[in-house]
C-alpha cells in the first residue's frame, strides 16, 4: 500500500536539510543554546538528586581550640594587649596555619591561628577548623610546624582544645 489514505508521508531528508538552511543563523543558535540549557540542567538535576559528589554526601566536623605561647619575653605586655611570637616562636602569629592529620597521614582539614592576645599564661591565640570528615581512628593536630598532637574524634567534637607551646 503506498501513498493510501492514512499512510505517514514519506519524510525527506534533503528537503528537511534544506529547511534548516534557510533558517537565519541567529534562530539556530537559539535553538543550539535552548538544547544545551537543557541538556546542562538535566545533568545537574541528576547529580543533584543522586546525591552529587562524594565530597557532598561526606559528614563533617568542625573544632575550636587555644594554642597558648608561654614566653616569658612578652612578659612587658598588659593582658589584652594584641601578642605575637617572638625569637624561635616567630611562625606562631595571626594566620600560621593549624593542620588536621587523620590516622593515615593524609591532611584532611586546615585551618589558621587568629590574633594572639596577652593572657596570664602567655600569649593566646583562638582557631578554628571546619571540614574535618568523621570517621578516622584517630586525628593529629598541628601548628605551624611544632608537631601533631594525637586526638581523637570526641575530643576534636568537644572543641575547647587547649595547647601549650614553649617555657
Amino acid at each position: 500500500m503506498s501513498g493510501g489514505e492514512g499512510s505517514a508521508p514519506a519524510r525527506n531528508a534533503p528537503a528537511d536539510a534544506l529547511r534548516w538552511s534557510r533558517q537565519p543563523r541567529s534562530a539556530i543558535l537559539a535553538v543550539g543554546l535552548a538544547l544545551g540549557v537543557a541538556v546542562t540542567g538535566g545533568c545537574w538535576l541528576i547529580v543533584s538528586l543522586s546525591g552529587g559528589a562524594a565530597s557532598s554526601t561526606e559528614k563533617t566536623f568542625g573544632t575550636s581550640g587555644t594554642l597558648t605561647l608561654a614566653d616569658s619575653s612578652l612578659s612587658f605586655l598588659e593582658e589584652g594587649e594584641g601578642c605575637t611570637g617572638l625569637d624561635g616562636y616567630s611562625d606562631i602569629q595571626r594566620g600560621a596555619q593549624v593542620s588536621v592529620n587523620g590516622a593515615d597521614g593524609t591532611l584532611v582539614a586546615t585551618g589558621e591561628l587568629e590574633g594572639g592576645k596577652k593572657a596570664a599564661l602567655g600569649c593566646e591565640f583562638p582557631f578554628t577548623i571546619e571540614g574535618i570528615p568523621q570517621g578516622s581512628k584517630f586525628y593529629a593536630v598541628e601548628v605551624s610546624h611544632r608537631g601533631g598532637l594525637t586526638q581523637t574524634e570526641d575530643e576534636l567534637r568537644s572543641g575547647g582544645l587547649t595547647f601549650t607551646l614553649g617555657r
